[in-house]
């Protein structure tokens, strides 16, 4: 047992990765039926191998859920074979995250109402694990005795129009010296005027999707906020472990609305409390994020070299502030600046950064025209 985390069964701990996206902000890379979580993006083992471990320290691995797609189940199993397959959770469809974590809610429920639960996303990048693991047993400990829903939110460093924010109010109390305060809203991804406004006012956070709560004051936010969900999930409490249990919830999903967990509760609830995160932060949502994280030169320009064969090259001649993958191929970039290009498999994307959040464009059109081989 550790004791950093757990003080007997009343106050057992849970991690809940969220991992069913489909990364496609990372084609050509990230295919269907290769998502990004499963790609070695930051170092040469996977995203959601990395997550695991990062929380390894805080909790026994049968405290670890897992949620995903149906079809990505088969590859998790592989990739994170230390976590006991009934706490990989298949959604049969995805419907964002307050289903997602609601699904989770009620296997954690089952094994102890009190519970805490830390949800995580399958695909960030942190830079201090210390700090990380110093963050969550902070959240932990103020989750545990205080009935709030509580979030980390990460020190903004640039007008990021990318990001969420969070804007924080009064302290509502210290742990172990870090202050807890109370929010007073979330704002969506704003332009970058405001974001700038946000950066200079010192009172908002990026928000991290990183959540931490006691099992029973969640489903009490879900149960006043997101009543049909409640009661679509409520039916699944009785199957769980049964043979019944996937077509219940095959029913229950075709039911549920898509709905994330910020605009469906914490936009709405007076219990959210924001923790200042104590590490460097990137939800690696896109090319141009992944290149802020990367190594550069002295142009500014990250590679990566990716070598199934052997025979992948980059040449930059009079070009800055570019990323360039190759995996098969010499790729030769002359006077480029600010663009991405990515080899992988069968495709070539070339972009501006500033446009690489647009691959999901290019994606919808392969749909269109029926070009599947390349998804």
């Amino acid at each position: 047992m550790n004791r950093g985390l757990m003080m007997g069964k009343k106050f057992d701990t849970y991690v809940v990765i969220m991992a069913g996206g489909g990364g496609t902000r990372f084609w050509p890379w990230s295919r269907e039926k290769r998502p990004k979580q499963i790609l070695p993006i930051l170092s040469d083992r996977s995203m959601i191998w990395e997550t695991v471990e990062r929380v390894r320290p805080l909790l026994p691995r049968k405290n670890i859920f897992v949620v995903t797609a149906q079809s990505q189940i088969a590859d998790l199993r592989k990739e994170i074979s230390m976590i006991p397959a009934e706490n990989l959770l298949a959604e049969p469809q995805g419907r964002n995250t307050a289903p997602c974590i609601s699904l989770a809610a009620i296997h954690i429920l089952k094994r102890n109402p009190q519970g805490v639960m830390v949800v995580l996303p399958a695909d960030h990048y942190i830079g201090s694990r210390r700090g990380f693991l110093t963050s969550l047993r902070t959240a932990v400990a103020f989750a545990r005795k205080q009935n709030y829903l509580v979030t980390l939110g990460i020190p903004p460093t640039e007008p990021e129009t990318g990001y969420g924010y969070i804007e924080k109010r009064e302290i509502i109390e210290k742990i172990g010296g870090v202050p807890v305060y109370k929010t007073r809203s979330f704002r969506e991804k704003p332009t970058r005027a405001k974001a700038a406004v946000y950066l200079r006012s010192g009172k908002f956070l990026w928000n991290s999707g990183i959540f931490i709560w006691r099992a029973d004051i969640f489903w009490s936010a879900v149960k006043k906020f997101l009543p049909a969900l409640y009661e679509e999930m409520n039916r699944l409490t009785n199957t769980l472990g049964t043979p019944r249990e996937k077509k219940v919830l095959q029913m229950i999903y075709s039911r549920c609305s898509s709905i994330s967990v910020d605009y469906g509760i914490l936009e709405k609830a007076d219990n959210v409390a924001l923790i200042e995160a104590q590490f460097s932060w990137n939800d690696v949502g896109s090319w141009s994020a992944l290149k802020k994280i990367l190594a550069q030169d002295k142009d500014g320009n990250a590679r990566i070299l990716c070598h199934p064969t052997g025979k992948g090259r980059i040449l930059l001649l009079d070009s800055s502030n570019c990323l360039v993958r190759s995996e098969e191929k010499l790729i030769a970039v002359i006077g480029l600046d600010n663009t991405v290009v990515v080899e992988a498999g069968n495709a070539l994307l070339v972009c501006p950064r500033d446009r690489s959040q647009d691959v999901r464009k290019v994606l919808q059109e392969l749909q269109n025209r029926g070009w599947k081989e390349y998804l």
